[in-house]
């Protein structure tokens, strides 16, 4: 890990001290040096999956998929894309075919990475897939919290995105990404 230089303008770590942790994730209050040569504490997270999968799924009619999931943390409902957790035994591919059954229902075609990404030291593979119409909440795992999956044409994306019942930064992403450019 990249502790960090203060003399070249980043946030040094002098000591990492970790206050929480369990198997999804581990809390640092770490002790460092600021660019500005002062001391003091910096909260961290870092997620202790190996990797995460998100998936667009669209149906042959290019409606996006979205499950409505409970989300603790927020403590609300919201319409998001499916995501998961990796598994050291599956690759990030066979873990998003997983993932997109568990909480769909659905199985996919033609799935191409979109982007990989790096943040708290974790990556994150977002994958794009066709899906068949039919979805299914009960193949979800016991520790979730969907109520319900449905496709959403593109008027009612956009409805949906400037509402409340989006909260998931990669959604939206996602959403706005599906919209025409003239909205």
């Amino acid at each position: 890990m990249n502790k960090g230089n203060h003399k070249k303008g980043e946030i040094e770590i002098v000591q990492e001290i970790i206050e929480f942790e369990n198997e999804y994730a581990t809390l640092y209050n770490d002790d460092v040096i600021f660019p500005s040569g002062n001391h003091g504490k910096y909260l961290r997270f870092i997620w202790n999956a190996p990797y995460g999968v998100m998936i667009f799924a669209k149906d042959f009619a290019g409606r996006l998929l979205l499950v409505k999931n409970f989300r603790h943390g927020n403590r609300c409902w919201s319409w998001e894309i499916p995501k998961g957790f990796g598994e050291r035994e599956l690759t990030p591919l066979e873990c998003g075919k997983k993932e997109l059954f568990e909480e769909t229902g659905c199985t996919g075609n033609n799935w191409k990475l979109y982007k990989s990404i790096l943040e708290n030291q974790s990556e994150t593979y977002l994958f794009n897939v066709e899906v068949n119409g039919q979805t299914s909440v009960t193949n979800q795992e016991n520790k979730e919290a969907i109520a319900d999956v449905r496709f959403f044409e593109v008027g009612e994306l956009q409805e949906l995105l400037l509402s409340n019942e989006v909260t998931d930064p990669m959604t939206m992403f996602f959403i706005a990404q599906n919209l025409p450019s003239d909205v």
